[in-house]
């Protein structure tokens, strides 16, 4: 799959932020943009699978922590690789985003050649989000074994 077949999507508060990512990715990516978990959430639930996500974990409407486990307990999104940009650097926020999943975890500010390196190595070792849909016997497998808890 060559790069801009591939989308990010970016969700972090401030619109600066959104910008500076959108303007360094957008050369080699498709570049979604959300202030908000929420509304972020909603693109996703409809029926839209990025490649990357882009996380700020300060976010309004839905946090990105709150995001974040809600993405790792689905059975649709729970692959799709996620890279925290916070301006957190508590040990137990990484602690409980690598816990959850994450792939890597920036701290603001941010090193945007360290990022283009992190994206770039992330995107070019995944299969296209769009086949890593599970199948239907996988996902009522997957059903099936949340409700036996």
């Amino acid at each position: 799959m060559k790069h801009g077949d591939q989308t990010v999507l970016i969700i972090d508060d401030q619109e600066s932020i959104r910008f500076l990512l959108g303007s360094f990715l957008k050369k080699e990516y498709r570049v979604i943009g959300f202030a908000d978990g929420f509304s972020a959430m909603q693109w996703l639930v409809n029926a839209n699978f990025p490649d990357l996500i882009l996380l700020d974990l300060d976010i309004p409407r839905l946090s990105g922590l709150e995001f974040l486990a809600q993405i790792k307990k689905s059975g649709f999104f729970q692959d799709i690789p996620v890279v925290i940009i916070s301006g957190d650097d508590s040990e137990d926020t990484m602690d409980e985003c690598n816990a959850l999943g994450v792939n890597t975890y920036l701290t603001k500010p941010f090193d945007p050649v360290r990022l283009n390196s992190i994206v770039k190595t992330i995107l070019d070792d995944k299969a296209p989000a769009s086949e890593q849909v599970p199948e239907e016997p996988q996902l009522l497998t997957k059903l099936t074994a949340r409700l036996k808890k």
